[in-house]
């Protein structure tokens, strides 16, 4: 029986001491799961092939960002908001209007390809749709 008794106490020995490595195990995996965060973190940061901010790659066409490329020149353009009765005035509403067309400008749009709708209802509301018709008129 003593040998059983000297048994359990050497694996409750076994249990309680720490095992060697693991500390430095969890220090390694930490470090590599920084550095692959960081590799990402750098990825979605800075575009493909544009690696110095400022500087282009010799591979990037020129002018990639531009409007032409997001959207194809058949797709409307609209901008639009629902004000409810009492938020707006007649003047208020024309003001909006303005910003509207305003913004839709800045976008590349002739005074003649923008088109203007505004809808009242009985209870006061009002909807302002401002788009660029870019298939032509």
């Amino acid at each position: 029986m003593a040998r059983r008794t000297a048994r359990i106490r050497n694996n409750t020995a076994q249990a309680t001491r720490p095992k060697r490595g693991r500390a430095a195990w969890l220090i390694l995996t930490a470090l590599v799961a920084g550095v692959a965060g960081g590799i990402f973190a750098r990825r979605a940061a800075v575009p493909a092939g544009n690696s110095q901010p400022g500087k282009r790659a010799a591979t990037e066409p020129v002018g990639t960002n531009t409007p032409d490329v997001l959207l194809p020149r058949t797709e409307p353009v609209e901008i639009s908001t629902r004000m409810r009765p009492g938020e707006w005035t007649e003047e208020s509403l024309q003001a909006h209007i303005e910003d509207y067309r305003r913004q839709i400008r800045n976008m590349g749009a002739t005074d003649a390809e923008i088109v203007t709708n505004v809808e009242r209802t009985e209870e006061g509301a009002a909807r302002v749709v401002v788009s660029w018709n870019r298939t032509g008129l």
